[in-house]
């Protein structure tokens, strides 16, 4: 018995010893700058975009910096924010001081900040990941980020798990919106920037991507922004009338007046057949979370009903 507990001993001292070696080691994670190498998990981590801020969120881990965030409130709502933490300003110009006096061990970045990638890299090391390039799936490309934003911070199994809890609702909520539409009908996602500037997504966008995912039909197929929308007046809903229309919040009460008056709109199939949802706030540009709060808006939105 003494020899088999001495055994043991030496087991778990060896185990531990490997474990420690183990997290010892460097940290390499691919972006879109090459390879940035970390010696330990990221602890205090600073975002650039909304994206990367829920996504973080979502981890567990709270960003010690955060761009835009009252608008963050405004435009994408959930996850909520932390109580703590320092404004560094604008999401397309950061504020260097205050990002200073953050003490990041981590900067997040996208595609759209690059040029500040040798500037920022002098307060702490960057990883440069961009969601919206290349008329890439925004969704695979969210998800894409997430594990590498979880790898970078030590949250690996923390991030396949609520990516497989993710997988696991929007599963549902595709049978949910499926029925829900009834056969034969397809979904238009639309944002109302004013009267005449009207943004229908594509394949590629958040909605679209997340659309697929959960097995629902996209009434519109044509070409569209980095961004994965198309841009146009009322006219460009007219070929998508015989679907159902689904817009997204916030629509300031002057274009939605003008838009709800115009001749136009009132002759639309989805109007005149009561085929009109609306979407809480919800950010179509954001990160996998923003992808499962619109399916989830989607289908809470059809099954409670049409706009009256």
């Amino acid at each position: 018995m003494k020899l088999f507990f001495a055994c043991l001993a030496v087991f778990t001292t060896l185990t531990l010893n490997g474990q420690i070696a183990a997290q010892a080691e460097p940290i390499a994670i691919e972006h879109e700058r090459g390879t940035l190498t970390l010696d330990q998990p990221a602890r205090r981590v600073a975002v650039t975009n909304w994206a990367f801020t829920e996504t973080l969120i979502e981890l567990g881990l709270d960003p010690v910096a955060i761009a835009d965030p009252e608008d963050y409130r405004d435009w994408v709502e959930k996850p909520d924010l932390p109580e703590s933490f320092v404004d560094i300003g604008q999401r397309g110009s950061p504020n260097m001081e205050a990002l200073r006096t953050a003490k990041p061990d981590l900067i997040l970045i996208s595609q759209e900040l690059d040029m500040a990638y040798e500037s920022l890299s002098k307060i702490a090391p960057v990883m440069v990941l961009s969601v919206y390039d290349d008329h890439k799936s925004a969704f695979d490309a969210a998800a894409d980020m997430l594990r590498k934003v979880a790898r970078a911070t030590g949250r690996e199994t923390e991030g396949e798990a609520y990516l497989a809890h993710v997988d696991e609702k929007l599963a549902e909520y595709g049978i949910r919106i499926r029925n829900a539409l009834g056969p034969g009908q397809e979904i238009t996602v639309a944002s109302f920037y004013s009267e005449s500037n009207i943004g229908v997504f594509g394949s590629p966008s958040l909605p679209g991507s997340v659309l697929k995912r959960m097995g629902v039909p996209m009434a519109y197929d044509g070409p569209v922004s980095k961004w994965g929308f198309a841009q146009g007046g009322l006219e460009i809903l007219a070929p998508l009338a015989k679907s159902t229309l689904v817009y997204t919040n916030p629509v300031p009460d002057v274009i939605h007046q003008k838009v709800w008056s115009s001749p136009i709109w009132n002759v639309m199939d989805f109007v005149r057949n009561k085929r009109v949802y609306e979407l809480p706030v919800v950010w179509a540009y954001g990160g996998v979370p923003s992808g499962l709060r619109f399916a989830l808006l989607l289908t809470e939105s059809l099954e409670a009903g049409p706009v009256k």
